[in-house]
């Protein structure tokens, strides 16, 4: 019998397809930051880290002079304490344009900050590798039965965030830095520690296709983009909303024993409600650059199990030389162009502050 206190099965419905309907209008960039701005307003901050996010604000790496670059001595953070948590957190949640969204299986988070100054200079966080991308199986030579039957993907890692502060990012090509730093060797002994494997490779995709800070990006090769479709999803606020609505409605009384679906992912949640509400799936078209990064020389034949070692390294990645090839081959080409220099990116006025308003002022700054 269905929960009368709960909304109505038609009511549902219908909240769930106008919600639908009026984020399918809407182009990427708008859609990503109607998600943001969503997202933001929905989380609870209590006074001690309301603090903290105005600490970490106000930490921000800001340039003096146009050369301040070259001073910058990057370091590493593997968020392991409940202090870092808090920083990437808030870094996450500020700086970046997308949602965060915890894949199932493997997580790894990191921050970068200048050693010098203490400044916040980006973030990353990697996951379980993509069970199968068409371009990057097709420049490693990659078979579906080598990643999964015989397990080869546990070599890899998928780079899921990968985001420099601003205004680093614009003026300096800061996205380019913290990219580089992905396959560096703390994030490598911090995968090779944790899951008692060897890093090969890292995957990533571009938050949008064509030109991203992975563009010519020494260490990563461009593979052939994503077939460009992404399946829209309700906004996190009416998400939990429904989700409860089908535990009161339908989980409790099929599984009487273990109230809640807690272990099933927010994919497979959405498709129950679907199903029973009788919904379509959505779709917007989004294609991505996809880009891989092997670390050894033997990557590719090694996942291919064509060689059963990675031999050599492919390139030094030490933070100190891949910070190098930044600075020389990157930043310094930027800052001789003269961008129009930008100021910091920290979305927390992006809280109680109308759509209308939000979308005025940040929708150019979306992936930046």
């Amino acid at each position: 019998m269905l929960n009368m206190f709960s909304d109505t099965k038609e009511e549902m419905k219908k909240m769930l397809q106008d919600n639908l309907d009026y984020l399918h209008m809407m182009k990427v960039p708008e859609y990503t930051l109607y998600r943001k701005w969503i997202d933001i307003n929905m989380q609870k901050w209590i006074k001690k880290e309301s603090k903290k996010i105005n600490e970490v604000k106000n930490n921000l790496w800001m340039p003096e002079h146009n050369d301040d670059y070259l001073k910058l001595e990057p370091e590493v953070i593997h968020v392991v304490e409940k202090k870092d948590h808090m920083i990437w957190r808030i870094l996450r949640t500020f700086t970046h344009s997308g949602t965060w969204k915890q894949s199932p299986g493997r997580l790894l988070k990191f921050y970068v900050r200048d050693k010098i100054t203490g400044k916040y200079l980006g973030i990353m966080s990697f996951g379980s590798d993509f069970i199968g991308v068409g371009g990057r199986d097709k420049v490693i030579g990659w078979t579906t039965d080598q990643r999964l039957k015989d397990g080869m993907l546990k070599y890899t890692m998928m780079g899921s965030t990968i985001s420099p502060t601003q205004p680093l990012g614009y003026n300096y090509l800061g996205g380019k830095l913290i990219a580089l730093l992905c396959a560096s060797d703390v994030v490598e002994n911090a995968f090779n520690e944790k899951y008692d494997e060897t890093l090969a490779g890292i995957t990533t995709t571009s938050l949008y296709g064509g030109y991203s800070q992975y563009t010519r990006l020494t260490n990563w090769k461009k593979c052939k983009s994503s077939d460009g479709t992404i399946t829209l999803e309700p906004t996190n606020d009416l998400f939990k909303k429904a989700r409860q609505w089908y535990i009161d409605n339908y989980e409790y009384e099929l599984n009487p024993n273990k109230k809640g679906i807690p272990s099933r992912t927010k994919t497979r949640i959405l498709s129950l409600i679907y199903k029973e509400l009788g919904l379509k799936t959505y779709k917007n078209n989004a294609p991505r650059g996809v880009y891989w990064c092997p670390l050894y020389k033997n990557t590719n034949k090694f996942l291919r199990m064509e060689k059963d070692n990675l031999g050599e390294k492919k390139f030094d990645n030490s933070v100190e030389a891949l910070t190098g090839l930044w600075k020389m081959k990157y930043a310094s080409k930027r800052i001789q162009n003269k961008p129009e220099l930008i100021k910091p990116l920290f979305y927390t006025d992006l809280i109680n502050t109308k759509w209308e308003n939000v979308k005025q002022k940040y929708l150019d700054d979306v992936g930046r």
